[in-house]
């Protein structure tokens, strides 16, 4: 009896050990495959919004690079002749002979409106899983819409952040951006022509560039100016040999700049604006350590 018992007893033992050790293998290969499927769509859902990114900058490296460099020329050809007055045309927008100005507002709006068509659809992208290279090109798409619209450029200056003056209001820059596209497309330069006039959808941006020299008090022509350097970073960052800037263009240009703080607060920013880093940006920096230290 004492036998049955003993073996009854192992039976029992034995049994709650096989189903205590199949309760556990269960669990374990359970948490595995889990843990593999939650892998395996984490691997998924990184490779798909990596490739819309890469498929999104796809479309408009090209044209931002293209639009970058037309305005980069078109700020080296005003430097030299601001004393022209060529952009003084007093609101008479739809007047003949305005080239220069029309010209100059054209190639400025192509370079926003690509802007702000980049950053409105990384908003439905998760950007946080960005490769290096992609995440230098949105940051300096973000810094091109900050050096515009930002007060803090003009920090420690006199200047009434309350008015668009010498700043856009970002708002009203995405909506003139806005009114320069047709079918998400910016429109032909013969379209464009027709947005030039006293009541246009884009007076904010007439307004700012009617008069534009460097030889006046006001404060537009520096942000401009830091725009232009930003740009030159860009290019050289994502452009051909043959468009690059070297150190000395840099410091050509930020002399441009009247008022030192601005130069000064730009150079504070790109840390905040992810390109204190950036090779190309640092050339910014250096330029202007260089001015500060002639």
């Amino acid at each position: 009896m004492s036998t049955l018992s003993e073996l009854a007893a192992t039976n029992t033992d034995l049994l709650w050990a096989a189903v205590v050790s199949a309760a556990v293998s269960a669990g374990i290969s359970y948490w595995f495959k889990r843990r593999e499927i939650r892998h395996s769509a984490e691997v998924d859902y990184e490779y798909e919004q990596r490739k819309k990114l890469r498929d999104l900058i796809g479309r408009y490296h090209g044209r931002l690079l293209n639009s970058s460099n037309n305005m980069n020329y078109r700020m080296l050809n005003l430097y030299k002749n601001f004393k022209n007055n060529w952009l003084n045309i007093e609101k008479k927008y739809s007047s003949e002979g305005n080239y220069y100005f029309n010209s100059s507002v054209y190639r400025f709006m192509i370079v926003c409106s690509l802007v702000d068509q980049v950053e409105s659809e990384t908003l439905l992208l998760d950007v946080r899983i960005a490769k290096k290279d992609d995440f230098t090109f949105l940051n300096y798409v973000a810094a091109f819409h900050w050096v515009m619209t930002d007060t803090a450029l003009f920090n420690g200056m006199c200047y009434d952040n309350s008015q668009q003056i010498d700043h856009f209001f970002s708002d009203n820059l995405r909506r003139y951006c806005d009114a320069c596209l047709q079918d998400n497309d910016f429109v032909r330069s013969e379209d464009f022509d027709g947005l030039l006039k006293t009541d246009s959808p884009i007076s904010g941006v007439l307004h700012y560039f009617d008069g534009l020299t460097r030889d006046e008090p006001r404060f537009r022509w520096d942000r401009l100016v830091a725009f232009h350097l930003l740009i030159m970073a860009f290019i050289n960052t994502f452009g051909y040999k043959r468009q690059h800037s070297d150190q000395r263009n840099f410091v050509d240009v930020a002399n441009q700049i009247r008022n030192p703080e601005v130069l000064k607060n730009l150079v504070a920013w790109l840390p905040k604006l992810d390109l204190g880093n950036d090779r190309e940006a640092k050339k910014i920096a250096f330029a202007a350590q260089l001015i500060k230290n002639s």
